[in-house]
């Protein structure tokens, strides 16, 4: 049978479809969330306080639909943590689109997991400053120095391999350096006692330079025999856990292609992995070389697997979901392949909101005397309530659990409110939200989860667990939510 948890969300949301209407208020409505009070499973509530717009904003109910047995491999990490299981290390992976690429949502998910069950590390992040648009990171510091070129899975004239995390760093200047460091005063990645180089070996390669802190330099060598074939390659260092800073530079004789860099720490606790890039589609990740990303799947372990997609899907004129249905077919297949033990889950996407008038519209704004009209009223595409059946059904047929984000937001035709709240959940563009929306996001998935965790250790006959402090508000850390950002 299938189990629904229901959970009150009061949210704010707005989903993304890439870009290409972002309308440049990202960074004027960092609004801080109030702290949030644990429930005796050592859940959190969301946040009602939405100053004068929270009576129009009624409890919804969201859905987390997890047959049995679909949560098992997350479930029996977090278990292995809770009875104090010293190598307990539970990585949470959440591949998707601009949602997941502002890393606000994952970020708040790793701040209260963390609080609950350990920090076990920031992660998978970027190789340094990735020099691309876009790119959003927090709870780790980062930058660059010299020229580099990034590769983003799905971009025009950008070529494969792409990592895990949908891109790819290239270099050719000798000297040129990319950087990553521990975030004392984040939420998270305070700390790391190992970092992991994420490369490219290949024939024509060069030389990488890598230092901790201010100590010597050592190096790898990057370049492969002429009968070896290019692949995915990793170098792991170990460091005393506490703030270090990870500098790489280009040594020169060749190209270097860095995928990115693991920051984790010898303790049991959770790791939440953000790997989202704006504007993409689930077929983007399905059509990338997985010969790359199931391997640097499988080296991360997971315990849960996030397919975070759909918006994107909403906004293809050519969307045909017969394809949708076989590309989560296909995606989940590939990712039992590399992670066998993993959870899989389908993180349906939120409302969004178009005007059947277009931007004709706007052009009737200051006309008090011209009704309003039904092509000008903000609605829910159509589309979306087919792609959330989709991704359902394409969940019951491989056994995975499906979260319903548009169920937990009340439905359709909701993202009006959320737009014009005080203060904001979601953007004017009626596609993004704004911090507090993903904040809600969010708790709406980590408390459903925790829900049907204490109810599979009752199962279990395992005792249950107590509340702990919730953690701090969130803030960004010196990261801006997806969208160009106003001159």
């Amino acid at each position: 049978m299938q189990r629904f948890t229901e959970l009150a969300f009061t949210l704010g949301l707005v989903v993304l479809v890439g870009c290409g209407s972002c309308d440049g208020d990202r960074s004027k409505n960092l609004h801080p969330v109030p702290t949030p009070t644990p429930t005796a499973d050592g859940a959190v509530s969301g946040v009602t306080n939405l100053g004068s717009a929270s009576d129009a904003m009624p409890s919804t109910v969201g859905y987390l639909d997890a047959p049995a047995g679909t949560l098992d491999g997350l479930f029996d990490g977090l278990a292995s943590i809770d009875r104090g299981a010293p190598t307990g290390r539970v990585v949470l992976e959440f591949f998707g689109d601009s949602h997941t690429a502002g890393d606000s949502m994952t970020g708040r998910l790793r701040a209260t997991w963390q609080a609950r069950f350990g920090d076990a590390g920031r992660g998978l992040v970027g190789a340094g400053r990735v020099p691309t648009k876009h790119y959003y990171q927090r709870d780790v510091h980062y930058g660059k120095q010299g020229d580099w070129h990034a590769m983003v899975g799905g971009a025009r004239g950008d070529t494969e391999p792409f990592g895990i995390d949908g891109m790819r760093v290239t270099g050719k200047s000798k000297g040129a350096q990319l950087w990553v460091e521990s975030c004392p005063e984040c939420s998270s990645g305070k700390s790391v006692g190992q970092f992991e180089i994420l490369y490219y070996a290949a024939p024509d390669h060069g030389v990488l330079r890598y230092r901790i802190d201010e100590r010597p330099w050592q190096q790898i060598a990057t370049k492969t025999t002429a009968i070896e074939p290019p692949h995915p390659a990793r170098q792991v260092v170990t460091v005393e856990d506490g703030p270090h800073k990870l500098t790489m530079e280009h040594g020169g004789g060749g190209v270097l292609d860095l995928f990115g860099v693991v920051m984790e720490r010898a303790h049991a606790g959770v790791i939440v992995d953000s790997m989202g890039v704006v504007g993409r589609r689930l077929g983007s990740l399905r059509s990338w070389d997985w010969s790359v990303i199931g391997e640097q799947l499988a080296t991360r372990d997971p315990k849960l697997v996030v397919l975070q997609y759909g918006t994107n899907e909403a906004d293809d004129p050519d969307l045909v979901l017969e394809d949708l249905a076989r590309y989560y077919d296909e995606t989940i297949l590939r990712i039992r392949a590399a992670a066998p033990t993993a959870s899989i889950l389908i993180l349906g996407p939120p409302d969004m909101a178009v005007r059947e008038g277009g931007k004709g519209c706007d052009r009737m704004k200051g006309k008090p005397e011209a009704p309003p009209i039904p092509e000008c009223a903000w609605r829910t595409p159509p589309v979306i309530p087919e792609i959330i059946s989709t991704e359902h059904a394409a969940a019951t047929r491989n056994h995975v659990a499906f979260f319903d984000t548009f169920g937990a937001m009340g439905g359709p035709d909701k993202m009006g409110v959320w737009a014009e709240s005080d203060p904001k959940v979601a953007y004017k563009d009626r596609v993004h939200f704004t911090d507090i929306g993903y904040q809600r996001w969010a708790d709406a998935l980590g408390n459903a989860l925790l829900e049907n965790y204490a109810h599979w250790r009752g199962e279990q006959k395992l005792p249950a667990v107590k509340a702990v402090a919730p953690p701090p508000t969130i803030v960004p850390s010196g990261a801006l939510l997806p969208g160009p950002v106003a001159p």
